[in-house]
C-alpha cells in the first residue's frame, strides 16, 4: 500500500473539513510505515499552504498506550490543534480514550482519524474515519511472492490502494 498517498488522503480530508493545526502520533521514527505516513501527512499540509508546525508531530509505537501518551503529552504542552491523525487505530483508540478522560468529545471538540480500518474501528464511539488497507489482498499477494520465491522465480509485490472510509469522529471545524 502507498503509506504516502493514504496518509495525504486522510490528512487532506481533515484540511477540507477546515482543520488548520493537524496534530500527527507518527510510529516509531524507525519503522517504514511510520516514516511514510508521516511524508503523507507533511506533503498534505504544504500542498494545503499549510507551515507543518514541529511540535504537532509526536512520536507514537502503534500500540494503544502510546495514543494516550501523546495527547496528554500535547495537552500538558498547552498545544492546540482540532482535529489528530494517528498513524494506525490502535493509537486513535488511545487517543479517543485520552479526549474522553478529559472531556474533549469526537467529533464535536475534536477530529480523530487513524489507519488501518481494524474491525473494531467501526465500533468505537464514534464509529471512527479510518484508512482501509486491503488485508485480505495484502496477505494473498504475500503468500503469491512466497511460493514464487520459494520456486526460484522473480516476484514483485502489487501496488494496492488504499481507501479513506469516512465515519463519524470527524466533522467541520468551527
Amino acid at each position: 500500500v502507498d503509506n504516502i498517498q493514504a496518509s495525504y488522503m486522510a490528512t487532506r480530508h481533515l484540511i477540507e473539513l477546515g482543520h488548520r493545526r493537524i496534530a500527527h502520533i507518527s510510529g516509531r521514527a524507525d519503522h517504514p510505515d511510520a516514516m511514510e505516513r508521516q511524508k503523507g501527512y507533511m506533503k498534505a499540509l504544504e500542498d494545503a499552504g499549510i507551515e507543518p508546525v514541529p511540535e504537532l508531530i509526536v512520536e507514537g509505537n502503534f500500540r494503544r498506550q502510546s495514543g494516550v501518551l501523546a495527547v496528554e503529552m500535547l495537552m500538558s504542552k498547552g498545544i492546540s490543534f482540532s482535529a489528530i491523525f494517528a498513524a494506525n487505530d490502535q493509537m486513535a483508540y488511545g487517543t479517543r480514550l485520552a479526549f474522553y478522560r478529559r472531556g474533549i468529545r469526537v467529533p464535536e471538540d475534536m477530529s480523530l482519524v487513524g489507519f488501518d480500518d481494524e474491525p473494531a474501528a467501526a465500533f468505537m464511539i464514534p464509529p471512527l474515519t479510518t484508512v482501509r488497507q486491503p488485508a485480505v489482498e495484502l496477505g494473498l499477494e504475500a503468500a503469491r511472492i512466497t511460493l514464487a520465491r520459494l520456486k526460484g522465480e522473480p516476484a514483485s509485490p502489487a501496488h494496492m490502494k488504499a481507501d479513506l472510509v469516512v465515519r463519524e469522529s470527524t466533522t467541520i471545524h468551527r
